[in-house]
């Protein structure tokens, strides 16, 4: 089976990268450091991330704000990304300060949590990228398993329980995958989050692939 029948979600865990696998029949994981692992071993894959690509300038991305809407009550789930110039400071009280002067409006600290995560991927698609590496967000990914958007919080058990059961149903083999992951990682070094948001990521990749 060639490499571009593989259809891979990406999360960004404490560790670096959370990668979720499909292959014909087969669900694997694999964990990376760096996002450049990542587009390594997986250049010829369907691959959708879970960080902005392309950073706003003046004003919010559209893509954000269709998000939020579309996504209802789960949309503050979706950030609204920093421009390039605040994404490239560390401190935070710096960054939003610069942020502010570029677009008109402050910049979150989760937001800005992800500045490093965002600059990762951003070096991989722009020096050496050539394949199909896309932005994606697990809640929309959620919502199009679902066919509308999951109520409950993915840190609530309700949440979680229900968030497995739309992934078993959808691909046999998600949650024992799913347990293995919980047995062979740290949480330290993987959430519970980052498992499940991978898992949904990759089935879209894999529904994309098949279109």
């Amino acid at each position: 089976m060639s490499r571009a029948e593989r259809a891979v979600g990406v999360d960004a865990c404490p560790y670096g990268w959370f990668a979720t696998i499909l292959t014909g029949a087969s669900v694997e994981t694999e964990l990376y450091e760096d996002f450049s692992e990542v587009h390594k071993n997986n250049q010829e894959a369907q691959v959708l991330v879970d960080i902005p690509i392309g950073l706003p300038t003046r004003s919010r991305r559209r893509c954000d704000i269709e998000a939020r809407d579309l996504l209802g009550c789960r949309g503050n789930s979706v950030f609204f990304p920093p421009c390039e110039s605040a994404a490239a400071i560390g401190d935070y009280p710096e960054a939003n300060a610069k942020h502010r002067e570029e677009m008109g409006h402050g910049l979150s600290q989760q937001s800005h949590a992800i500045s490093d995560k965002i600059n990762e991927v951003q070096a991989v698609v722009s020096e050496t990228y050539d394949g199909p590496i896309y932005e994606s967000h697990p809640e929309l990914c959620f919502y199009a398993l679902n066919r509308q958007p999951i109520a409950y919080s993915k840190s609530s058990k309700r949440g979680l329980a229900f968030r497995r059961q739309v992934l078993e149903q959808k691909r046999s083999g998600m949650d024992v995958e799913y347990e293995q992951v919980l047995d062979d990682t740290l949480r330290k070094n993987v959430r519970r989050d980052d498992n499940l948001d991978s898992m949904a990521l990759a089935l879209a990749a894999q529904s994309e692939q098949l279109q």
